[in-house]
This record gives structure tokens, sequence and C-alpha cells, in this order.
């Protein structure tokens, strides 16, 4: 195998790949990218951790045909490295080497043969859908924030997709402090049907989100156990999460007596000033609503605390309500709206954040007590 590529290029291929690696395993191979050069002026690289599998490729000058692993995440290092616009490589198969060339640097790297790494399934019997890639970049970009850790054993760590009662598709996510969905048009995905409730995990949502970053075309598709991307220049799959997702409408209040609206360019400023008190063990912020007035407030033994006082239209009675400040900024921050509308019950239950101009869009975090 030997080739010559651009360097430019191949970083954002790596940097894609890579993230696709496991890096806690015992299994070496899976720290490895299959890379394979074609005939046709064309690499091939995959990744797998044997739950989520992607597959890329790019344009090379390619002299010999050939495949081998490497690791991605050295061979990602030192491309980033190398100051040369054009850089070469020569597997030396005998000995297990992958030549790396810019200039005068020279690098080799141990590599496994191509044959021990994991059989990648490309689904190209399963029909897939054309959706609109914007729109599914967005859900997940709106939702990825409140999935859980893996860590985090007390929540469900993936994403809950499923149709609604008028058949459109709702993305929904919850860490058992807050949750958020957004919810698009079936006309978004057309063809595409969810019978049943899915769960895809938090790595694959990533993956999934980062891929529609840099694409304006996508296809879907799903088998028992799998969910499908495809976009021109890649493909993504990943089994599906075998967990129960909690019943979350049950903790959402059909009513919501009291509400008030504010400019998302004063809140999420003022959010910020008073955050800067706040830390791991203080990370509170109250919000104090009293006649025509919101006042945040946020306080460290340690630190000192903050007020910040936002003029608003509201004549009910007083109410304080604590939240994690944290919290409340991704929430606003995964808005697309020139205004935010909160809407209460109570002090004891959980807090609504609406974007009057991104309607799809739902957030409920759960109050603090302090």
């Amino acid at each position: 195998m030997k080739f010559q590529v651009g360097k430019t290029n191949l970083v954002q291929v790596l940097q894609r790949i890579q993230s696709a690696t496991e890096k806690k395993t015992t299994m070496p191979i899976l720290n490895n990218c299959l890379i394979k050069a074609t005939g046709d002026g064309t690499l091939e690289f995959s990744a797998t951790d044997l739950e989520l599998s992607l597959w890329t490729r790019m344009a090379a000058q390619v002299a010999t045909e050939g495949k081998t692993t490497v690791s991605a995440r050295k061979l990602l290092e030192i491309v980033r490295e190398v100051p040369q616009d054009t850089i070469s490589f020569d597997l030396d198969a005998p000995r297990g080497r992958l030549l790396v060339k810019a200039a005068r640097s020279r690098f080799e790297l141990s590599t496994i043969p191509a044959e021990d790494f994991p059989n990648i399934n490309l689904y190209q019997d399963l029909s897939l859908t054309n959706c609109d890639a914007e729109v599914l970049r967005r859900a997940l970009q709106k939702t990825l924030y409140c999935i859980p850790m893996e860590e985090e054993s007390f929540a469900t760590p993936g994403l809950l997709w499923h149709t609604t009662e008028e058949n459109d598709l709702r993305f929904v996510s919850s860490d058992g402090h807050r949750l958020s969905y957004y919810e698009v048009p079936a006309s978004a995905f057309p063809g595409f049907k969810i019978t049943t409730e899915i769960l895809v995990p938090r790595k694959a949502v990533q993956e999934m989100h980062r891929l529609l970053e840099k694409e304006s075309e996508a296809a879907i598709g799903m088998d028992e156990k799998s969910l499908v991307l495809r976009t021109p220049g890649a493909f993504l799959s990943t089994l599906l999460l075998e967990a129960e997702f909690p019943e979350y409408e049950t903790i959402i209040p059909a009513e919501r007596p009291h509400a008030i609206t504010v400019a998302t360019d004063v809140l999420y400023p003022a959010l910020k000033r008073v955050a800067l008190v706040t830390d791991i063990s203080y990370r509170h912020v109250k919000f104090n609503i009293s006649k025509n007035s919101l006042e945040l407030e946020s306080g460290n033994p340690e630190l000192g605390n903050a007020n910040d006082i936002i003029d608003i239209e509201y004549d009910g009675e007083d109410v304080s309500i604590a939240f994690n400040v944290k919290y409340v900024m991704e929430t606003i921050a995964a808005m697309d709206s020139k205004t935010i509308r909160f809407e209460w019950v109570d002090d004891g239950h959980g807090g609504i954040f609406l974007g009057p101009d991104d309607p799809g869009y739902f957030s409920l975090i759960m109050p603090m007590v302090v």
C-alpha cells in the first residue's frame, strides 16, 4: 500500500474517524482505524467500538493498493504536526510498519493486519429514507446536552425517538434533573416510520451530530437492532439501546398558570454574570419574581454573592425558585428564539423554558433546594 494525500482533508477525515474508536478497551484493534487504498484513487477509513461503526472516504494519489490498521489517535497527532501540505504513506508489510513521510519528517507506526479488524456491516441492502439533514442536526443539537453520561447509571444514557399522536417525530432526553425534547414535522422525514420507541446511545448522537455539521444531504434507516445514517461522504451505524426510558410525559404539568417572557439577549448575559460566583458546590441561581421584576440571585460563602435585576411584565404573587445555573444556560443556548418564556406552577414543581420563536423545543428543569 502506497499513496499520497493532502494534509487538510486528511486531518478532517481522521478527526471524524478517531472519535468512533474505543479508547477504554483491552482489544488494541479497537483503538485502530482501518485504511484501505483502492485503485480508483480513493482512501477508505473505518472505525468501530463494536457498537458504533463509522466509515468514510477521501480522494488520494494511490500508487499501490492495500489495507492495514493503525492507531487513529496517533496518526491524527502526527498529521496535525507536520507543516507540509502533502504527506506520503508506504506500508512495510513484512515489518508491520506504516511509514509516514512529509519533507524531512519521517515516522514509523506499528500496524495490526487488516484481517484482524472487525467486520463492519454497511447495510447495503437496507432501505434508507432521505431526510432533511439540517432538521435532524438541529434536533440532535437541541437534545444532546441533556443526555446523561454512561457513568450516570441512574438515568438512561440515550436519546429517545418516538412518533407523536400527530405522526410527528419527537426527540427526548433526560438526565433525571432536567428534560428536553424537540418535535419535528413528519414531512422532514418522508417515509421514515418509527412503529415503536427507539433509544439511540449518547456516543452515536454525538457522532451523528458531527457528521451532519458538514453535510447537506442525509438518509436514515433502521432494522430491529440498529440505526443507520448515510451522507454523501460517510456512513454510520449504531446498535440501539435495550433499556426503558421513563414515562416522561407524566412529570410535565398540564397547566402552568404563571409565566413571564424575557428577551434572550437580556436573560442569558445576566445568568453569565451571576454564575461567576457559583462553583460545583454552590451552583444555584434563584429566580426571585415579584411585580414587574425578575431578580437573579446566586451566592457562595467563599466567593460572595451576586444579584441582577431584569424588568418584566408580571403582576402575580411573589415566588422564588432555585435552579442549577448551568442547566438554565444550556437550555437557553439550545434555543433559537429572541425571547424566552418561563412558565411555572409553584416553587415545588419544575420550571418550563420555551422559545416562542422555536416552537418545537421544550425544556423542563427541576428546582433545587437551597
